[in-house]
Order: structure tokens, then C-alpha cells, then sequence
């Protein structure tokens, strides 16, 4: 698994990455079957393959009869079904699902495979067992193929919600013979979490897959991947949509009405304050020094200036803006393997961003959304995290 910042696909995310690869930013691509059909699959792979990325694809079977998107056109569809009749998956079935996934990996030349699994859930033995059964499909795959295999363990809320739980699931997530591990947590704050107890519980899950000396990729991580590598993982999925900044269910119901978004104004992810703000309400009525600090270009902000006049953007174009500069943060605090060394650079970065909020609020109302509430507490986390699992740091680091 390559150290970096990876692409998470979403919706229209296709030509998006090749551009960003163009830029220089991420070092893999994870294809998502939800948003992106076979054929697509089989014309844009080896795009990214040339232009330098490893390549993985996540089966996305968190809802395990969800057809929503591109998902029935898939061979591995004819496996979906309810939780309860994948508890029934005889032996043909898994030999089945894993002929269908070494012929899709070997087809896209993929460098890994992501095991399908379940959302792991408190109290849910049916849900290991099913997980079980789906990992060695993956792994015979894998194997045949020569290349590796990694666990999928996504924590889902009702794990999450307690210490003791999650430590539970994590152990019998971690019996799976892996070769690393495709991690991603559930929260239940919309957009970005700020909760600082759900925060550090999921940096704790990331450190104790970390512990066992297998890469961990830190999966729907979005603006918290700035504290990925300091918890021990080695990649992190960057995506531009909302819906891939965590981990949530939703993307695999179905969607009723319309979609959102309007005419709103595009948000300008600003690295130094580790957040978005709307350009350009909410950049024109700082002063010009601190604008100057907030406003951090990239090759997709071209028309944005610190200062009047404020030309037009699109909020495409703010999306392309967001993901390369969480990759180029990413890919800065690669350049450390230590992960001690991750999360002393991630405290340092919202130390800095923290300063620079307080003097936002100062001159303006807080920012809309959550887009300055979760840099203090994720701080906090990392510095809570160095000092209370110093033995686990020193772990990683033997």
C-alpha cells in the first residue's frame, strides 16, 4: 500500500482525478462501482495506472442488497443480498465471488483487493461470521493474483458509541488473515466531526490496526486525513464531495427528490485554517493581512484573490481546489514515516490554524456551517493521543 493521499471516488470523479494525478497529487485511486460503470472502469484504469497511481476498488457492500448507482451492473452484484441470506453463503457462493473478483481485479489491473464486508455492529456475531466468508472470497482472489489483500473495517455507530464495543469488534476484525487493513468510521455529526470523544475513538481504532504492523488506509477520510498518518495509518482517501469527508450509510440508499445546493456561492477550502469559507461573503470582510494568510491558491483557484475585485468561480472548480490541497498536506506529512512525527506536524498545523480563527471571529461572525469548531478539538485529540499512548507510538516505531 503506497504512502499518501489516494483518491476516493464519488460522483463525476473520473476526470477529476486525472487531473489531479496531472498536478502531481495522490499516489492511488480507489474506484467506487456506485459511481462508476465497468466499461468506465476499464477505460479510465489504465489512465491512472500511466500517470503513476496504484490502483484499488472498493466493493461497497456496507448495504448489502443497495442497487443504488452503477452497483447491479457489476458481477459481483448477483452476490448482493440481505444481511440474513449472506449468512446462508455456501461455499460455491464464496469460490463464485471469488473467481468474480480476481477476474475484475486481473481485468483493471488492480494492485490489492478490498475485501467486500459489512458495516461491523455492537453485539452483531452474524455480521463477523458474514465478513469472515466474504474476506476469504477476497483473499483466495488476491492470492491467485500475487497481490495483496486487505480487510475492510468500517466501525459503525452503535460500535463506535463505547470503548468496550469497539474494542470488541476491532478484535475479531483483526483475526482476519489480511494484509492490511481498509478503515473507515462511522460518526453521527453531519459534514466534519468535531465531537472530541468520537474523534479520538476513531484515531484509537486507526492505532490499534496500525499496531499490527500492516498498513492501514484510512478510508472517507476527507479534511480529518490531516490526522490519518497520526494515528499510524499509511494512505488516505481523499474525496471531493461532502459524502466522502466520512463515512455514511446514505451514499448506498437510494436518494428521494432533488439534489442540493442551489445557487450557493462555492466554498474556498483554505489550508491554513484547515477549512472551507464562502467566497467571497466570507473572505471580503476580513482585512487584507489576514486574508492574505487565509487565501492559500492551488492550479484550480486561478481567479481567487485575496482582495477586491472578486472574480467569478465555479463551484467545481472549488471542489478540484479542495482536493488538491488536502492531498498536497497529505503528501507534506508523508515525507515522515514516524507517526509520532505525523501527529506532532497535524497539532502544529491546527495550532496554527486555531490562531487564525480566533482572529477570524474577531473581525466577523463565526463561520458558516461547522467550519471552525472541529479544528480545536481534533488539536486537542492529538495531543491527548501523544501523551496518552506513548507506549503505542513507541511501538509503531520499532
Amino acid at each position: 500500500m503506497r504512502r499518501g493521499a489516494w483518491h476516493q471516488f464519488g460522483d463525476r470523479s473520473q476526470r477529476l482525478v486525472l487531473e489531479q494525478l496531472d498536478e502531481g497529487q495522490g499516489v492511488g485511486v480507489i474506484i467506487s462501482p456506485r459511481d462508476l460503470a465497468p466499461h468506465k472502469a476499464e477505460e479510465y484504469a489504465p489512465q491512472y495506472i500511466e500517470k503513476g497511481a496504484d490502483l484499488l476498488v472498493d466493493q461497497q457492500f456496507y448495504v448489502p442488497d443497495s442497487d443504488v448507482g452503477k452497483l447491479s451492473e457489476y458481477g459481483t452484484a448477483r452476490f448482493r443480498a440481505s444481511v440474513a441470506d449472506l449468512g446462508e453463503i455456501s461455499d460455491a457462493d464464496v469460490t463464485a465471488l471469488s473467481a468474480e473478483l480476481r477476474v475484475q481485479h486481473q481485468t483493471l489491473g488492480a494492485h490489492g483487493v478490498i475485501a467486500p464486508a459489512l458495516v461491523y455492529q455492537a453485539g452483531r456475531p452474524d455480521i463477523v461470521d458474514v465478513n469472515g466468508r466474504l474476506f476469504a472470497a477476497a483473499k483466495a482472489a488476491g492470492d491467485e493474483l500475487g497481490i495483496p489483500t486487505y480487510a475492510t473495517v468500517v466501525v459503525g455507530l452503535s460500535a463506535s458509541n463505547a470503548d468496550t464495543t469497539m474494542d470488541d469488534v476491532l478484535s475479531q476484525a483483526t483475526s482476519l488473515d489480511s494484509d492490511g487493513w481498509y478503515f473507515a468510521f462511522e460518526f453521527e455529526e453531519p459534514r466534519i466531526p468535531a465531537n472530541a470523544v468520537a474523534v479520538r475513538r476513531a484515531c484509537e481504532a486507526g492505532l490499534l490496526l496500525a499496531a499490527t504492523g500492516k498498513p492501514v488506509m484510512h478510508a472517507f477520510a476527507g479534511p480529518l486525513g490531516l490526522l490519518s498518518l497520526g494515528f499510524g495509518a499509511t494512505a488516505v482517501g481523499i474525496g471531493h464531495s461532502q459524502n466522502l469527508w466520512q463515512f455514511t450509510l446514505d451514499r448506498w440508499h437510494p436518494v428521494s427528490g432533488g439534489g442540493g445546493g442551489g445557487d450557493a456561492p462555492p466554498r474556498f477550502f483554505s489550508s491554513a485554517i484547515w477549512g472551507t469559507i464562502v467566497y467571497p461573503d466570507e473572505i471580503a470582510p476580513l482585512s487584507p493581512a489576514l486574508r492574505n494568510q487565509i487565501v492559500t491558491g492551488s492550479p484550480f483557484s486561478d481567479p481567487v484573490t485575496p482582495g477586491p475585485p472578486y472574480a467569478g468561480w465555479s463551484r467545481w472548480e472549488s471542489n478540484k481546489h479542495l482536493v488538491y490541497k488536502l492531498c498536497e498536506k497529505v503528501a507534506e506529512i508523508a515525507e515522515s514515516t514516524i507517526a509520532r512525527e505525523c501527529a506532532s506536524a497535524a497539532v502544529t498545523h491546527l495550532d496554527t490554524a486555531v490562531t487564525l480563527l480566533d482572529q477570524v471571529e474577531d473581525e466577523m461572525a463565526t463561520l458558516a456551517d461547522n467550519s471552525g469548531t472541529y479544528q480545536q478539538p481534533w488539536r486537542d485529540v492529538m495531543r491527548t493521543l501523544l501523551n496518552d499512548r506513548a507506549d503505542d507510538y513507541d511501538f509503531l516505531e520499532l
